[in-house]
């Protein structure tokens, strides 16, 4: 019966969408519109139905997230098209997503002169999309709608994998409550929706750490390894195309998973180095960012320095920051404290644009991600140095990878790192479960306390900076 009336609300759901897209852009357009949300989401429901621990709850959950996804989508895409000279076919898209629809329009209709643009991945499976349905912004914002809820499964699939055996609780309640963290994660929700590569290398990431997470598994968990290696190949190949830097993520994902159990996984591990090896000399012949430029962002530099951290609203960032690409490898690690506490906090729950929108508030709640990575952070404090009562090396896989991010980039770019956010979300639920079962509650309780103390000094902090209360305390930039 609850199934019946599932299918009866997600009927319903798609039929108002319908209704709305005809009256708004008429009924061709309304078709398309309905037609390309509704496969966006019955590809995720597929995979979860079929995900072992899925309930009508967890059908419930990505169906209210859906909806939720389906009116920012569709708010966009109103404000997008009803400009004077503008419609769903040629957009009024902005920055980044400018220049991908642009570049894949002039793929689309064979100009050679295409502008340069680092990975051409995800403007190619645009350009794909328009191939088989005709030129539409709605076809790309579907296609990333579906892989950031497909992401949302998979990190309650993966949080599942890792964490049965190590607490209590059942399948269904570690499967439900990855999803649901992902789903209050709204700044990597939005990011993930719109007209960018983001959804395509959350999916990639989240593929791969799937596939990853079977290492530590109990056996029931690793009982169809060929299709966790497929699932790796295709997200290499996938992030070879869209972002190839972020192979190096995966690579780390292999080495920090392989070790506590080296000598049963040794073949998988190297069988899956060699494709981390093909898919990035795959990613590095297609995109513009060579193996040189990857170690000069590594390393730093004039380039860097020039052409980052350059925005209005970081120059008070900067003026701290001094010459920080220009620094020792030493200096920039010393730094850490600063650069991965100013990429935790943003982006700032607020902004000081004179046009405030709805959708633009929205992108800044960021108050899902300090749930999961301040709990995340209590467990790096109180629980992982304790041999019994720790995840196992996990954790450290997204750990690193933050660092790595914040060393190479200051902190300065939210949503570079919004990929390996997921990736905490198991960290955050071991502790949950943990609390459940009665552990660590009291410290957890002044944990809570002192993180919320923190947090709010450092936003205060920041609202005073911004307002140009306290610019006066940074000391003069060097000459």
């Amino acid at each position: 019966m609850p199934q019946l009336v599932l299918m009866l609300v997600e009927l319903t759901v798609f039929a108002v969408l319908a209704v709305l897209a005809s009256l708004h852009y008429g009924i061709d357009d309304g078709i398309r519109i309905t037609a390309a949300n509704a496969v966006a989401y019955i590809i995720p429901r597929i995979v979860l139905t079929r995900a072992r621990g899925s309930n009508t709850a967890s059908l419930i959950l990505l169906l209210v997230l859906t909806v939720f996804l389906i009116a920012i989508d569709y708010t966009r895409m109103y404000n997008w098209s009803h400009v004077e000279d503008y419609s769903l076919r040629i957009p009024n898209v902005q920055n980044d997503a400018r220049g991908y629809y642009g570049w894949a329009l002039d793929s689309y209709y064979g100009n050679t002169r295409l502008g340069e643009i680092p990975f051409p991945g995800f403007p190619l499976m645009m350009v794909a999309l328009w191939k088989l349905f005709g030129i539409s912004v709605v076809w790309p914002v579907a296609m990333n709608m579906s892989f950031t809820l497909l992401s949302v499964v998979l990190t309650g699939m993966f949080t599942r994998r890792l964490l049965i055996g190590r607490v209590s609780a059942s399948p269904t309640v570690l499967l439900n409550g990855g999803m649901f963290l992902t789903a209050i994660l709204f700044y990597y929700l939005m990011i993930g929706t719109s007209v960018l590569k983001e959804g395509s290398i959350y999916l990639s990431m989240t593929m791969a750490a799937f596939a990853l997470a079977s290492m530590t598994a109990i056996d029931e968990e690793r009982h169809r390894p060929w299709l966790d290696f497929a699932l790796f190949v295709i997200a290499c190949l996938l992030m070879a195309g869209v972002r190839t830097t972020y192979l190096y993520f995966i690579a780390l994902g292999i080495i920090v998973m392989a070790l506590p159990n080296w000598r049963r996984d040794w073949m998988m591990s190297l069988a899956m180095f060699a494709v981390f090896f093909i898919a990035l000399l795959v990613g590095d012949h297609f995109a513009s960012y060579s193996f040189e430029r990857h170690a000069e962002i590594i390393g730093g530099g004039w380039d860097m320095q020039r052409f980052y951290i350059t925005g209005e609203s970081q120059l008070l960032y900067r003026e701290v920051l001094d010459y920080y690409f220009l620094y020792s490898p030493w200096h920039r690690m010393l730094m850490l404290p600063l650069t991965m506490s100013v990429q935790f906090i943003i982006p700032l729950p607020w902004n000081y644009y004179e046009h405030h929108s709805f959708l633009n508030l929205l992108s800044r709640m960021t108050w899902g991600w300090y749930l999961v990575g301040g709990t995340a952070l209590f467990y790096f404090a109180v629980i992982s140095w304790r041999r019994r009562e720790n995840m196992g090396v996990w954790p450290w896989w997204p750990a690193i990878s933050f660092a790595a991010m914040a060393y190479v980039m200051a902190g300065s770019t939210a949503r570079y790192v919004l990929p390996i956010e997921p990736l905490f979300v198991p960290v955050a639920m071991f502790v949950f479960c943990r609390l459940a079962e009665g552990q660590w509650r009291r410290q957890y309780k002044l944990w809570c306390v002192v993180f919320i103390v923190l947090t709010v000094a450092a936003l205060v902090v920041c609202h005073l900076f911004q307002r140009g209360i306290l610019s006066g305390l940074l000391p003069a930039p060097a000459a």
